[in-house]
């Protein structure tokens, strides 16, 4: 509460008439060799409050800068293509392109950003980001709350440094996924959303193509296809998915018997069961229980 109420301050002593931009945070981290390939790293990132001539441009730069938008607008150029940014928006730059951004004459952005690199970045930016390279988001002091607090830990340059900023960097993950996620739900057709609800109370039902069917209200063809726009799977897949988690919560059970979590949770028998199980997860059921809980039975 204290960084927003800080941020808050910070930004209204600002007046839009001086036309200017202010620099609010400006920091930058040393990479330790140490923990060179094993952690995500920002040796770069801030705070600023544009001026309508604020404006970035590069041949390229290491890793990614992720911007997000607080206030305003402006645009974001990579080669050829020009993508305009909003306000509650965080979008990603790859820096291995020629690039810019550019505030809103009119409008210009308060922007955080920073500069990432290392292990996971590339795998996690495409994942979450996708190819639109944007993100909007609700949450909009929690992403603020995260940047104050990744400025605290850039500023301190303690000996355990880069690990905290990887750490830092894992929550930022989670926050973007969860705006994500709440972005496709709210996305997801009705009939998909009708469709998963009965099949996530009732994963045990045998839930044939024409139960499916008649419960979205919609053709198997179509069925499919919103299946494979929004959910990148099949509909069985997802069944089976949803009754193998819920197998899983009942091995860890005391006492249980694998043939009655088979049956519970919708398998013909314990051979299919396993056969499935070990398919998603990559072991047996006895295995997994084994494993996981230290339970033999």
């Amino acid at each position: 509460m204290d960084s927003q109420i800080n941020y808050l301050y910070k930004t209204r002593m600002i007046q839009p008439s001086l036309k200017r931009t202010v620099f609010v945070e400006n920091l930058h981290t040393l990479p330790d060799p140490r923990w060179e390939g094993a952690v995500a790293r920002v040796p770069r990132a801030g705070h600023v409050i544009c001026g309508p001539d604020y404006a970035v441009s590069r041949l390229s730069s290491p890793g990614f800068d992720l911007l997000y938008c607080r206030e305003g607008q402006g645009t974001i150029h990579i080669g050829d293509e020009i993508r305009r940014i909003g306000p509650s928006t965080c979008a990603v730059i790859a820096g291995d392109r020629p690039h810019g951004h550019f505030a809103d004459r009119q409008d210009p952005w308060v922007l955080y950003w920073l500069r990432i690199t290392g292990a996971e970045a590339t795998t996690m930016i495409r994942m979450l980001f996708g190819p639109d390279g944007r993100i909007p988001i609700a949450r909009g002091a929690a992403i603020a709350d995260w940047f104050a607090r990744l400025f605290d830990l850039m500023r301190e340059r303690g000996k355990n440094q880069e690990l905290l900023i990887n750490r830092q960097i894992a929550e930022l993950w989670s926050l973007l996924n969860a705006e994500r996620l709440a972005m496709e739900s709210d996305r997801l057709p009705p009939a998909l959303t009708r469709l998963i609800a009965a099949m996530g109370d009732r994963p045990e039902l045998r839930w044939p193509a024409e139960d499916m069917t008649a419960t979205a209200r919609l053709s198997g063809a179509q069925l499919r296809r919103l299946f494979s726009a929004h959910l990148h799977m099949t509909p069985r897949e997802w069944l089976r998915r949803q009754r193998i988690q819920r197998a899983q919560d009942l091995l860890l059970r005391q006492g249980v018997k694998v043939s009655w979590v088979a049956e519970t949770c919708g398998f013909s028998d314990i051979y299919h069961f396993s056969r499935e199980f070990r398919r998603v997860v990559g072991m047996s059921p006895t295995a997994w229980r084994q494993s996981d809980s230290g339970s033999s039975r």
